[in-house]
């Protein structure tokens, strides 16, 4: 099957693979030639490519959808590693934090809507 590897900004890998395996919102899932077409929501993790070799990322969240033999796979960062312990601690440090520093910023974009919301009220009044 082909595996077309996609950041927002450019490809990563465009080549056959025999095998993915990666981080789904579900759990960790594979992808095998004849699976069936089907569309993943993946989460930060470790993404494991074979392709006549072992190929790894530590990727951000993104989605992959497979469809006929090919499998379009697109995350929004994603960082290439040798050693799995290596890239499990990346994820960790970098995409983790990130997804905590953005829970925070979404609840000062809620205090700041809702303190909006509360003042129009008022000014109905």
């Amino acid at each position: 099957m082909r595996l077309k590897f996609i950041l927002p900004y450019k490809t990563i890998l465009d080549e056959d693979v025999q095998k993915i395996t990666a981080p789904g919102s579900e759990g960790e899932f594979q992808i095998l030639p004849r699976h069936i077409d089907a569309t993943w929501t993946l989460r930060a993790g470790i993404l494991q490519i074979t392709a006549g070799r072992e190929l790894y990322y530590a990727i951000d969240r993104g989605v992959a959808v497979k469809q006929g033999d090919t499998v379009y796979l697109s995350t929004m960062r994603a960082i290439a590693g040798d050693s799995l312990g290596e890239l499990s601690r990346t994820v960790e440090e970098t995409f983790k934090v990130l997804d905590d520093k953005e829970k925070q910023a979404r609840e000062v974009l809620v205090r700041l809507e809702t303190e909006t919301i509360r003042k129009f009220i008022e000014m109905e009044k």
